[in-house]
């Protein structure tokens, strides 16, 4: 019986809370759904910037096939790029923000889990936006420009993460989570 006993493994971490209960780990299907929900903010913000350089390539389309020497890029275009990427800078800064002050991003504050560290705190600016989430991206951004091994490691990456989530000998932690030394759990 034993045995049976040792098969099953606990998805709560190891640790205690100021209440003095132990915290339940974020279950795979919410990390991806906060993960969705954020890339999706993210895409919405960065629609006028997409926009904007759409309309820039057809003026030089249009230009190339008249024959003229250079674009006539549209006010219109720059407006739609400058409001873009204000957006889109807008949305990082919040993101870093609400990540920094409690654990949270807009994902995953809807889907109710929080990042937190070893202790069951809040792991701050610099383990949970600076290391879980810029020092990865940029890793995966200078190997994205390595020929042909690039996107295959970048692929690899997010494999291998998406694994890890499932693993619950591992608590479920993503390389991101290592690096860090972080853990995702309920915030209820």
């Amino acid at each position: 019986m034993n045995d049976l006993n040792n098969v099953y493994q606990s998805t709560q971490v190891d640790y205690e809370d100021d209440g003095g209960e132990e915290m339940e780990l974020a279950t795979p299907g919410k990390r991806i759904a906060a993960y969705l929900i954020n890339y999706l903010i993210s895409l919405v913000a960065a629609v006028p910037l997409i926009i904007g350089f759409y309309q820039m390539y057809k003026s030089y389309v249009i230009s190339a096939q008249a024959g003229a020497s250079a674009p006539d890029f549209s006010g219109a275009s720059m407006g739609m790029i400058g409001l873009g990427s204000l957006l889109v800078l807008a949305y990082y800064i919040v993101q870093a923000v609400l990540m920094s002050k409690n654990g949270q991003s807009m994902g995953k504050r809807i889907m109710k889990i929080k990042v937190v560290d070893e202790d069951g705190d809040n792991p701050g600016f610099v383990k949970v936006v600076l290391m879980r989430e810029v020092v990865p991206n940029l890793v995966l951004a200078f190997v994205g420009m390595i020929p042909f091994l690039g996107p295959i490691a970048q692929i690899g990456f997010w494999v291998a993460c998406l694994v890890m989530l499932f693993l619950v000998d591992r608590d479920r932690q993503t390389l991101q989570d290592m690096i860090a030394k972080t853990y995702v759990v309920d915030a209820e």
